[in-house]
């Protein structure tokens, strides 16, 4: 890749031993985030990121990314929720990774996020989840493949 392909960033950041619980298909009403994190903060889960999509007419899914070891603990609290919203489904995934591209030009983040996409797209690796802030892209890939996302991405952006 030449220099000139290549995009500035302010930082990559990556953390492995993530999982990931979701809660897929809640009936949408005011209050079930509030009821959902109250309780894993309660149980002192530490939430990495958080993915949330409403439909557009009437159900909500939340995906919560938490370290590996907590993910027994989230599951069994993500069930007792599903019970009480009456959601369609849990999912879960023990296997998971984040990686993180930071910049502090707020203009650039949507030539961030598309490089981004593009370089893990080109590389094979498949994104499982996407949270973006105003100064950050984050992306949720399978843990085997994190060595690989984050080299294609050293190669992609000029990092400090």
């Amino acid at each position: 890749m030449t220099e000139q392909n290549r995009v500035e960033a302010s930082g990559l950041i990556y953390k492995d031993n993530i999982g990931m619980v979701g809660l897929i298909g809640i009936p949408t009403r005011p209050g079930i985030g509030g009821i959902y994190f109250s309780k894993l903060a309660d149980a002192g889960i530490h939430v990495e990121l958080i993915i949330h999509l409403f439909d557009g007419e009437k159900f909500d899914h939340i995906l919560v990314c938490v370290n590996r070891e907590d993910v027994d603990a989230t599951l069994a609290i993500t069930k007792k929720v599903h019970e009480e919203v009456n959601s369609k489904s849990i999912i879960h995934d023990r296997e998971l990774a984040l990686v993180c591209i930071s910049s502090l030009d707020f203009e650039k983040s949507e030539v961030i996020a598309g490089h981004m996409f593009k370089t893990l797209g080109d590389n094979d690796i498949n994104i499982n989840g996407i949270s973006t802030s105003l100064s950050s892209v984050s992306c949720l890939v399978k843990s085997v493949e994190l060595d690989r996302a984050v080299s294609s991405l050293r190669k992609a952006f000029i990092l400090p």
